[in-house]
């Protein structure tokens, strides 16, 4: 490096970079050999903008580069700041669901009070936060909770959730605007069918007669 070079260390984004090759590559026919010498009068030539002529042009697109450059950089964070807190709160859903399952130790359903317990355990204790894995377990298809009024209950076995439910209409439990809201509102009528039908099977499965 000669002495009256300096040697200059900056990050852009890939996309700017790759622009500015691609526009050397246009005017010179190859990127080698221009890259240095091109910035060096990138440089120049905004400094020289004041003084009018074509360079006002040269300003305008470098000026248009930094914008985009500014863009990017600003989505770039947005976006990693939405993953950060994506992978936070898949992580703790996990916990959650570990937790739940550890105290309910084989039963097909907890009370409200222990999913509470596992979401203030690992995620917090306010409102929003509970609504929100609540509705996580729920939209998961994890854990279920009964429809009926005052029953503070999730079902954590899908099969047999949807089967209590088809009862509870049955025994006049629950109104059919209530299960309606559950069947095609949370869930879908074909989803539901199939967890009906695969309930079903575990009792042909205990009826079916085992070898001699």
């Amino acid at each position: 490096m000669a002495n009256n070079e300096k040697q200059i260390g900056v990050r852009v984004t890939e996309s700017l970079w790759e622009q500015f090759r691609e526009d050397v590559k246009q005017r010179h026919g190859r990127v080698n050999g221009h890259l240095a010498s091109e910035v060096e009068a990138a440089l120049r030539e905004y400094m020289d903008a004041s003084h009018g002529g074509d360079v006002n042009d040269r300003l305008t697109r470098i000026e248009n580069q930094l914008e985009t450059l500014t863009q990017s950089v600003e989505e770039s964070e947005t976006k990693k700041e939405r993953s950060e807190v994506g992978s936070t709160v898949e992580n703790r859903l996990e916990d959650i669901v570990q937790t739940i399952e550890k105290e309910a130790d084989g039963a097909p359903r907890v009370h409200d009070s222990v999913v509470e317990m596992a979401i203030q355990t690992h995620a917090g204790m306010s409102d929003p936060t509970l609504r929100q894995y609540k509705e996580l377990l729920q939209n998961r298809k994890i854990a279920f909770e009964d429809p009926r009024s005052g029953n503070k209950y999730y079902y954590l076995d899908a099969p047999q959730y949807c089967s209590a439910v088809n009862e509870m209409i049955q025994d006049g439990e629950i109104d059919k605007e209530t299960y309606l809201q559950v069947v095609e509102g949370q869930f879908n009528r074909d989803w539901w069918s199939a967890q009906i039908q695969e309930f079903e099977s575990r009792f042909e499965d205990d009826r079916s007669p085992g070898f001699q």
